[in-house]
């Protein structure tokens, strides 16, 4: 079990890892918190736990979205455009579209484990089982001879007979009753966002987990209260070895209890093994683009004029035509084809019609979202020529392509969202996670870190000349993960940093639990 006052906080990592593990320097737990989270207070409780259990959440609504959706094997000849997914012995490993590798380990075995045993029928099936008792069946007297003793006046004496007796009409035994109670405290944390089958029956778990309590406990007792934690641990550790001891009659049922129950007290996190032991994500970028797709489909479906994502969200109805019923509940509209010369695929988009036509044809978004590109000059071709040479200032090209040369190729540019307002002014967001310290001194990043940080400012420059052929731009944005102690005043989603200005691309510190929030509630 996890000591949630023991555990050491890690700010900004530098390795990409979300979660815990084992310090490297000692035997004490780490939480490696995720980037932008410097100001997350120091040895609170009831934070770090509360945060352990949103982000425990989040790992799972982002495995059970993805493993279906996303799942490939990576092979060195495979296209790494887009992210690819394979299924490792430690949950769901990705690839994102830098090649960088990406693994999740969700399963969180002491918790899990908990999650997994409970089966309604076979709990409600315990309506009789074996015990030791003085009552005497008279009937079933002759099956009792070899235990029994024989007096002197010929008379049989048996002391005990094994009879079966009801154990569960709501009223369990101690195994069931000391489950229950370990199951409720973890749906209390989990704020009901659990399996179907444990969702139906929250009613019955309480009230069993109430009978322990009752008998062990006091009310104010809880695995997860910082100042009884310990206490009620140990109340549980030494109840789960007397029911051990005094159960004469241990059957499958019980062995199933047992375990899980001795896998959430004594379990241990083991950075050694990737067998889900070892919980976090190294990559968690590619949650946090779902977290901020998420967050914008629910709250400004309507403006989103293309969205390089295929989320699924609650309650909603794709009506593509090509789209699978078990995908009906996904986002993307438009399906494309990839290609890396060798290998192909299909993967869906969001992308609305726009207020261009081209021969009598309304274009979508993702058509306007093209940069054309003279392999003869190598330099980029603008259709407003009039802007030309004030866009080649702006990208740093210094001088004129030649348009009478060779043919033109073109290339689709993927911007994580575009926005549009009632003025037909347009946004641009592309999600990224980096600290707030990564754009403010780019000369001392390390050269891998450099290079990142030129490749997204061209890229995002670029992506904002794409659509200014067509469409003035307001704002083109880098959105990065924030810890906010208080939603900011004026706008809880976040704020821009005023102090950053990236050759007109401005860094918006996002509201990180606002985010995760609308994330989670896609779940419950």
């Amino acid at each position: 079990m996890i000591d949630f006052s023991e555990i050491t906080l890690v700010k900004a990592p530098n390795d990409n890892f979300v979660g815990i593990r084992k310090s490297k320097l000692g035997n004490n737990y780490e939480f490696w918190l995720p980037n932008g989270f410097n100001d997350f207070p120091e040895g609170d409780f009831d934070k770090v736990r509360d945060l352990f259990f949103k982000m425990y959440r989040t790992f799972r609504k982002f495995e059970n979205d993805n493993k279906p959706n996303r799942v490939n094997i990576n092979r060195p000849d495979y296209q790494t455009d887009q992210d690819q997914t394979h299924i490792s012995s430690g949950g769901l490993s990705l690839q994102n579209e830098q090649g960088e590798p990406c693994q999740i380990y969700s399963k969180l075995k002491m918790i899990e484990r908990v999650l997994d045993t409970y089966d309604d029928l076979a709990i409600n099936s315990i309506q009789k089982k074996i015990k030791r008792t003085e009552d005497i069946d008279y009937s079933q007297i002759h099956k009792y001879l070899d235990r029994a003793i024989y007096l002197d006046n010929d008379v049989v004496y048996v002391e005990t007979m094994d009879l079966p007796r009801p154990m569960l009409r709501y009223e369990s035994t101690d195994i069931v009753n000391l489950y229950c109670y370990i199951l409720d405290e973890i749906i209390q944390q989990l704020q009901e966002d659990v399996p179907a089958n444990i969702k139906a029956k929250i009613q019955d778990i309480s009230f069993l987990a109430k009978h322990f309590k009752d008998d062990y406990l006091t009310s104010f007792q809880s695995i997860f209260d910082k100042d009884t934690f310990l206490e009620t641990t140990s109340i549980l550790k030494e109840s789960l070895e007397n029911i051990d001891k005094n159960t004469y009659y241990k059957d499958t049922d019980y062995w199933g209890l047992y375990e899980a129950i001795e896998t959430f007290l004594y379990g241990e996190l083991n950075p050694e093994l990737n067998d889900g032991d070892y919980w976090g994500i190294k990559g968690f970028s590619l949650i946090w683009e779902d977290m901020c797709q998420t967050y914008f489909f629910r709250n400004y479906k309507k403006q989103i004029c293309y969205a390089d994502t295929d989320i699924p969200l609650k309650d909603y109805s794709n009506p593509h035509p090509k789209r699978e019923q078990e995908d009906r509940n996904r986002v993307g509209n438009l399906p494309i084809t990839i290609s890396d010369g060798t290998n192909f695929w299909m993967q869906w988009i969001y992308s609305e019609e726009s207020d261009k036509s081209n021969d009598d044809r309304i274009l979508r978004w993702h058509e306007l979202l093209v940069v054309e590109f003279n392999p003869s000059s190598r330099h980029l071709v603008f259709k407003d020529k009039a802007q030309l040479h004030q866009d080649y200032d702006y990208l740093k090209y210094g001088y004129v392509p030649d348009y009478k040369q060779a043919k033109l190729m073109s290339k689709s540019l993927r911007p994580d969202l575009v926005l549009k307002d009632n003025n037909c002014q347009i946004e641009i967001i592309d999600y990224k996670d980096v600290p707030l310290e990564f754009y403010f001194n780019p000369s001392n990043l390390s050269p891998k870190e450099h290079n990142k940080y030129r490749h997204d400012v061209i890229k995002q420059l670029t992506y904002e000349l794409a659509i200014q052929q067509t469409h003035p731009v307001s704002r083109n944005i880098f959105f990065i993960p924030y810890y906010y102690e208080s939603a900011p005043v004026n706008n809880h989603l976040g704020q821009i940093e005023t102090s950053l200005d990236i050759k007109g691309i401005r860094v918006f510190k996002a509201n990180f639990f606002l985010i995760q929030d609308e994330y989670l509630q896609e779940n419950t």
